[in-house]
This record gives C-alpha cells, structure tokens and sequence, in this order.
C-alpha cells in the first residue's frame, strides 16, 4: 500500500473522551466500550458526535497504552467525573491516512515518524486516530480507513 504523507494545519475540536490505561492485547476491546459509553453520554445530553471516534495516545510504555477514546462534538459539552470534555489541539500536525486492518496499524505509523524525522518535524503534542470507516458497517478490513494525526514544530 502506498502512504501518502504531508504536514497541515488543524482547528481545535470540542471532545468529550474517557481516559484509560491499557495493555495493548485488551486494547480493542477496551476501545469499545469507551466508545459506547461516551457516544450513549452524548446522545444522553441531547447530541451526536460531530465526527467518528478517535483514540488520542498519551504514552506508550512497551505492552501498557495510556490513551483516551473519545468522539467530537459540534460545542463544548459539560462531562462527568469519568467522561472529561476536552479539545483535540489547534496547529500543525503530520497526517496519513491508513486504509486497512487495525493489526497492520503500526506498521503506518512506523512509517510517518520515519517521515517526520525525514522532514525535520519534531512531535509536539499526543497523536491521535480518527476511524473513519464503521467496523459494524464495513465487514470487509481492507477498506477501513484510519486518519492519523500528530502534532509537531
């Protein structure tokens, strides 16, 4: 697969999100029911999700992720003591897009940090992915699309 790699600039997104950490085996899952709770909180509060889900990684210390799951909203929503509203940042961010099974995710994101250190772009912020593509709509794992994000100066 060829991965087309560039720089942009990004507006600020009101999120609501719940942050955990996991280990990288029970990270799909966990993922999930992230996912739900937060979108049933907003669909609680009167709203959709401005945008699909994303995960925002906060650290990665070999099998063990900290990282937030969380969806966009249209305007900053009031959370709870577990489902925190937030941002995802303004500014410049190093961006592919990843068209696949999840498995094959770290291999795209191996690929746009070598880019990055090609270019000179030093991480300023934890990345996120977007997922574009519904795994419950799409059964068929080679047309899931993956938006990575990663800021940087």
């Amino acid at each position: 697969m060829s991965l087309s790699f560039e720089t942009r600039q990004v507006e600020s997104q009101p999120i609501l999100g719940i942050r955990a950490t996991s280990t990288m085996d029970e990270l799909s899952d966990l993922m999930g029911s992230l996912f739900g709770e937060v979108y049933g909180y907003i669909q609680q509060c009167g709203q959709n999700p401005a945008g699909m889900p994303f995960s925002r990684y906060h650290s990665m210390d070999g099998h063990t992720v900290d990282l937030e799951c969380g969806m966009p909203v249209a305007s900053a929503l009031e959370g709870t003591s577990r489902i925190q509203a937030g941002e995802l940042p303004a500014g410049t961010v190093a961006t592919v897009t990843h068209m696949g099974p999840y498995e094959s995710l770290p291999q795209t994101w191996s690929a746009l940090t070598e880019w990055m250190g090609s270019q000179g772009l030093e991480p300023a912020d934890a990345p996120w992915e977007v997922y574009v593509t519904d795994p419950g709509a799409e059964p068929d794992t080679s047309k899931w699309r993956t938006d990575i994000f990663f800021p940087v100066r």
